[in-house]
């Protein structure tokens, strides 16, 4: 049988511009793919039959809602799966620092003429790969990653012409972020970078979300990653939704927040990515970086790639809308968790409704213990 390198079917895929069709060709394709070394964050792994299936399905069905049949499990069954090389951590350094701006040796200069503190991040549960036991979580209380926003504020053209209303806009979202504590920082339509929220504080940016990396399952990202927000709106196609200076500034800063708290490349995702609604138990609850965040021009491996925890470690789903904010990359880690889910439950002679409703219990069980915990501490402090 004729092979076909797995390169040539993922550029043919990426230029196919329905969702449905692109489904359909990777499902003709997967069957002559030529092998490769196994190796996921590089790879379009084969899509299983029924991965496929459920997703056109979902995709073609007339008002399809995703839904499931609703005992207890442990963490230490659920295997992870982290994208990206071995990290290798930037050499940044503080170079000055005023009461105003700090300057590293990478050319990053950050403003901290809005910071507005919060809450202290003191410490927060991760929910370790050998745990059996949900109530003795891991306690840590340095940031262990970042998640990527947009700001979805309105868009002046970015033209010299328009720079008064550019910057009039800037400043306006800079008060709204400023206001709500949003984001850790802020990186405006001129590539400058702001500290809105320090980063020992607690920013709203990311709520109940989850991900997962060698270490453990994290569920609160409010509390164990950094937010960072590029003013700007969410734009379909491949072109990122941020202009070269953005990209550039996002670039140091994450090389900056790397090397500062040794955060792994695998933990640098966005906020499509970790997004769930606990009402309904679908993911991308947000679809802001849903497909075009330009991981590589960051100096991080596509995260598209990796699997979202959110499906196999606690039984999420998603919709049709979803699927089609993605666009084709981010369905290589959706079809992987699907996999993973389906093998995880075939191990244990249980059907995939049956296993999905077990990890959607042990997700609801861990929110209510940080929701009681949350109300303890606010009560604590009144």
């Amino acid at each position: 049988m004729l092979s076909i390198p797995r390169i040539l079917i993922e550029h043919k895929a990426g230029q196919i511009v329905d969702p449905v069709e692109r489904l359909r060709y990777l499902q003709r394709s997967s069957a002559i793919v030529q092998p490769r070394a196994p190796r996921i964050s590089w790879r379009l792994r084969r899509l299983p039959t029924i991965t496929l299936a459920l997703l056109l399905g979902c995709l073609l069905a007339p008002g399809y809602k995703a839904s499931h049949v609703l005992s207890s499990l442990p963490l230490s069954s659920l295997k992870r799966v982290s994208a990206g090389s071995p990290d290798v951590f930037p050499n940044v350094w503080l170079v000055d620092k005023s009461s105003d701006f700090e300057t590293y040796s990478n050319g990053l200069r950050i403003d901290d003429r809005f910071t507005a503190p919060n809450d202290k991040r003191i410490f927060y549960p991760v929910y370790r790969s050998d745990a059996a036991d949900l109530d003795e979580p891991e306690w840590r209380s340095q940031p262990a990653g970042i998640v990527y926003h947009t700001t979805e504020s309105d868009q002046a053209r970015f033209t010299e012409e328009e720079n008064a209303r550019l910057k009039r806009i800037g400043k306006a979202v800079i008060g709204v972020v400023q206001q709500n504590h949003s984001y850790h920082f802020l990186i405006d339509r001129f590539g400058q970078v702001y500290r809105i929220v320090p980063e020992e504080d607690i920013a709203n940016h990311a709520g109940y979300s989850i991900w997962a990396d060698n270490t453990g399952i994290y569920v609160n990202l409010n509390a164990s990653f950094l937010g960072v927000a590029f003013e700007t709106q969410t734009q379909q196609g491949d072109q990122p939704s941020a202009n070269p200076a953005q990209i550039h500034a996002a670039r140091v800063l994450t090389e900056m927040l790397r090397n500062k708290y040794h955060i792994p490349q695998a933990d640098c995702v966005t906020h499509a990515q970790v997004s769930v609604n606990p009402d309904n138990m679908l993911i991308g609850y947000h679809t802001d970086w849903a497909g075009n965040f330009p991981f590589l021009a960051l100096g991080l491996p596509d995260n598209y790639t990796a699997p979202p925890p959110s499906i196999y470690a606690f039984g999420f789903d998603y919709d049709p809308t979803f699927v089609h904010a993605t666009g084709v990359r981010l369905w290589q880690g959706l079809a992987l968790a699907e996999d993973q889910m389906q093998t995880q439950a075939a191990a244990r002679g249980l059907s995939v409704p049956q296993y999905r409703a077990i990890l959607q219990k042990k997700y609801k069980e861990i929110l209510a213990a940080l929701k009681r915990a949350s109300a303890s501490d606010k009560k604590n402090e009144t």
